[in-house]
C-alpha cells in the first residue's frame, strides 16, 4: 500500500490542465501538477481561502505566470509562492505552449508557527530558494515528488512532518521573524482546538477569555500564553475573526437584505459605536461605506 493517489485533472481548451500525482503526507497534502495553456484556476485546488490552512507552491523546471493581466507575477524555477487568496489562483506556464511542472503543498495553519503579521510580508510574492533552508526545502519536496510511488503510509507521515519543519525554517528566515519558539505538539493541538471553539461561538456576545478558558479546563493566564505565539491577544483574535465575517457579509450580495445592525449583532458585537470604530480601524472605512461599495 502506498501513500500516494494518482490523479488526472480535466483538460480545458485554453486553460491550465492538471495531470499528476496527489500525495497525503500525514498533515500535509501535496500535489505535483503539469500546467498547460494560459493562466487559469487549477482544477482540484480549493476554490475558497481557509484561514486554517496555508498553501505553498514551487515552480520546478520552467517559469510560471501567477495571476492574470496587470496582477500577473512571474515565478521562476526554484522560486516559492505562499498564497492566501479569496479564490483559487490563476497559474500557467510563462510560455503557454510549453508544459511546466509545479509542486504545491497545503498544511494546517496551527502547525506553521510563524506569526500572522510576519506571513503578511511574504504572501503573494516570489521567494527565492537559492541557499540555506530554502534550498533544502525545494530539493526535499522535489525528491518526494520523484519518489512518490515508493512512499508507504508510515513513512509518508514522517516525511510530512519534515515538510512542515522545513517550511517553518524557510519562512521564519525570509519573514525576518528572528527566533521563534515553537509550541509543543500538545500545545499546538490545544491552540487549534481553542481557535476552532472560538470560530464556532463568534456569535455569542458573552464569548471572552474567561469562558474560553473554562470550556477547555485551563486558566486564563495559560490561554494568553498559547496566543503569545501569534503575537496577539485572545480578545484581539476574537475581534479580528468577527470583523472578517462582518466584512464578508457586508460585501456579499446574498446578504443585501440584512442591515448593518443585524450583521453586527449576528457576529457578537453588542455596541454599534464600538463596532464602527473597530471596523474603521481595521479596514479604513466605516461599515456603511463598506456596504455602499
Amino acid at each position: 500500500m502506498t501513500g500516494t493517489r494518482p490523479t488526472t485533472g480535466p483538460r480545458h481548451a485554453g486553460d491550465a490542465s492538471q495531470r499528476g500525482t496527489a500525495l497525503e503526507l500525514g498533515p500535509v497534502r501535496m500535489s505535483v501538477t503539469h500546467l498547460v495553456g494560459p493562466p487559469s484556476p487549477v482544477p482540484g485546488w480549493p476554490a475558497q481561502e481557509s484561514r486554517d490552512r496555508c498553501r505553498v507552491a514551487l515552480a520546478c523546471d520552467h517559469p510560471l505566470t501567477w495571476g492574470r493581466g496587470t496582477h500577473a507575477t512571474p515565478l521562476r524555477p526554484g522560486e516559492l509562492m505562499l498564497w492566501a487568496a479569496r479564490q483559487a489562483p490563476d497559474v500557467g506556464p510563462e510560455a503557454g505552449d510549453r508544459p511546466a511542472r509545479m509542486i504545491a503543498w497545503e498544511l494546517p495553519r496551527h502547525l506553521l508557527v510563524v506569526p500572522d503579521d510576519a506571513l503578511l510580508d511574504v504572501v503573494g510574492r516570489p521567494l527565492p530558494t537559492g541557499g540555506g533552508p530554502g534550498a533544502l526545502l525545494a530539493r526535499f519536496v522535489e525528491g518526494l515528488a520523484e519518489q512518490a510511488q515508493e512512499l508507504t503510509i508510515r513513512s509518508a507521515a514522517w516525511l510530512g512532518s519534515a515538510v512542515v519543519d522545513l517550511t517553518v525554517a524557510f519562512l521564519t528566515g525570509v519573514a525576518d521573524v528572528g527566533s521563534v519558539r515553537p509550541l509543543s505538539s500538545p500545545q499546538a493541538a490545544l491552540l487549534h482546538d481553542v481557535k476552532t471553539y472560538i470560530g464556532e461561538h463568534l456569535g455569542d456576545p458573552d464569548l471572552s477569555p474567561g469562558t474560553i478558558a473554562m470550556a477547555h479546563h485551563i486558566s486564563v493566564r495559560y490561554l494568553h500564553h498559547l496566543f503569545q505565539q501569534d503575537k496577539r491577544t485572545v480578545g484581539g483574535y476574537v475581534r479580528e475573526r468577527r470583523l472578517e465575517h462582518c466584512r464578508a457579509e457586508l460585501t456579499d450580495p446574498r446578504f443585501v437584505t440584512r442591515t448593518v445592525g443585524e450583521i453586527r449583532a449576528r457576529w457578537g458585537f453588542r455596541d454599534a459605536a464600538v463596532f464602527c470604530r473597530a471596523f474603521k480601524k481595521a479596514y479604513g472605512i466605516s461599515p456603511a461605506e463598506c456596504r455602499a461599495r
